[in-house]
């Protein structure tokens, strides 16, 4: 498959209005006109439009130099665009591109919803030195939706290749001089499906969140934004970056503490299960992040230390040691988001959000509820950091490394309960949670020199055996342990700068 990433804006021209001339702009030199070509699109979804909803596109196209298979993703400033060959003529999509958006349609049939033709004049935007800045494509459409009349329209689409957003915005300025507005519908495919996607079904909105409003409110909005960002970073673990994969677990993590810290908000019955539900999910994703993150970390030591003291075939050592483990991480981590379990789990989240269980409690005023919650954790938080102060006071190694553990997963669960306040406490929830924040970073920055420790002994085993130096990986581990011990004491400053910052 091939991989194009695409930033463009779309202009809705009246069908008189010539294209105004863009050397006018100082980037560019020469506007040519390189071809006009017939392009025709199969748009393809599940019933509910689930992939529309979510800003996704899937369509086979035939005509032009790219045709084939295209499934577009939002990333970033725009999208991008995942191609596959045509195939036979039938409009079932390619394994991989049904595999890939597993996590939006639910393994529900994709089914042709609409079919759009084009007849498109392409023209470059050149530099002077010769380089495209950007692709203007002035479309004529005729487009019809299942069971729908057929639409046509006229527009304009221009799409950086070597340009920046700065030639876009430029761009959109000189069209806007000669009347031509930017489109308030940039796909294609909405502009079909006009009033079946409006009423397509979707989970409703919480409404205002408000210090006044229902204490619900502010925890469905934190719950829906998180289910959300689980889906879109579900997308990026299918194509294989170990990122998403950190991603999805911070989502999971986040509707975890969410559902915990304001557990009297919603029924324990049926939240509970579905926090041991996302428990086992983040659970299932940490052996694909673990050889990401120490591959990382290794390597980022290895750098910093000066060449004479890196002997021997250090960095391809670690890449034979992590890769494979990296890529089979990665595949593991594909089949949990492929498992049934995994698709049953994302059902239950949309109807919680959907039709969340709400109790009594919900109905509250949010300045009523809310903050008690958050204290708790501050509460809890303080606790825990006394524990530390115990445990490091003893000699058992193993009770301090768990008390460490733990007090750095209640900062981190404040810090997402001070996340959830934000939309309603500003300024004072962000304090709370920069502050936290705070806490956590160093706590990870311990947690790393960990990590780091744990992996030496067996890459230096591993270079003895093959008759390779090891006296660098016995420097980074000395190395560590004094990183790891400028870091506890970093830990208390860090915990008695923050800690007057944990309240609302």
């Amino acid at each position: 498959m091939r991989v194009h990433h695409e930033v463009e804006r779309t202009f809705a021209p009246d069908r008189r209005t010539p294209l105004p001339d863009l050397t006018r702009l100082a980037q560019v030199h020469v506007v040519e006109e390189r071809s006009t070509v017939e392009l025709v699109a199969t748009y393809l979804d599940t019933a509910d439009l689930a992939l529309v909803r979510a800003g996704v596109t899937l369509r086979r196209r035939t005509g032009g130099a790219d045709e084939g298979w295209h499934l577009k993703i939002p990333a970033g400033a725009g999208r991008d665009e995942i191609q596959a060959p045509l195939g036979g003529q039938g409009t079932r999509p390619p394994q991989g591109l049904r595999r890939m958006v597993l996590g939006r349609t639910g393994g529900a049939d994709l089914v042709p919803i609409a079919a759009v033709s084009t007849r498109r004049r392409t023209l470059d935007v050149l530099a002077a030195d010769g380089t495209v800045l950007a692709e203007v494509a002035d479309d004529e459409v005729t487009a019809q939706a299942v069971d729908g009349p057929e639409v046509r329209w006229h527009e304009w689409e221009v799409e950086l290749v070597e340009g920046d957003l700065a030639l876009l915005d430029d761009v959109t300025a000189l069209l806007a001089e000669a009347g031509v507005p930017e489109s308030e519908v940039g796909r294609k495919i909405e502009k079909v499906l006009g009033d079946r996607l409006a009423h397509a079904v979707a989970a409703p909105r919480p409404g205002k969140v408000g210090r006044g409003k229902p204490a619900s409110r502010v925890l469905m909005a934190r719950l829906a934004e998180q289910v959300e960002a689980l889906r879109r970073h579900d997308v990026d673990v299918r194509r294989g970056r170990h990122e998403g994969v950190h991603q999805v677990r911070v989502a999971s993590r986040r509707l975890r503490s969410a559902l915990a810290t304001f557990r009297p908000l919603v029924d324990r019955d049926v939240t509970d299960p579905l926090r041991e539900e996302l428990r086992w999910l983040a659970r299932a994703l940490g052996d694909a992040r673990d050889a990401a993150v120490a591959s990382d970390l290794v390597r980022a030591q290895v750098e910093r230390e000066p060449r004479a003291l890196v002997r021997g075939p250090v960095r391809s050592r670690i890449r034979s040691t992590f890769g494979p483990q990296a890529r089979s991480g990665i595949r593991e981590a594909q089949a949990v988001l492929g498992s049934t379990r995994y698709l049953r789990l994302l059902a239950r989240l949309d109807a919680l959000v959907a039709d969340p269980p709400l109790t009594e409690v919900a109905d509250e005023l949010a300045s009523a509820v809310l903050p008690k919650r958050l204290a708790k954790d501050v509460r809890r938080l303080e606790s825990l950091m006394e524990r530390v102060t115990v445990a490091e006071a003893g000699d058992d190694a193993a009770a301090r490394s768990e008390a460490w553990h733990d007090a750095r997963k209640a900062a981190k669960r404040l810090r997402y309960a001070a996340e959830t306040l934000r939309p309603a406490w500003g300024k004072g929830a962000k304090r709370v949670a920069r502050a936290a924040k705070a806490l956590t970073t160093v706590l990870g920055e311990r947690q790393d020199t960990e990590v780091v420790r744990a992996h030496l002994p067996a890459l230096a085993a591993a270079a003895e055996a093959a008759g390779e130096p090891s006296y660098t990986y016995g420097l980074l581990h000395a190395r560590q342990a004094e990183r790891d011990r400028v870091l506890a004491a970093r830990t208390w400053e860090v915990w008695e700068e923050v800690r007057g910052d944990l309240r609302l």
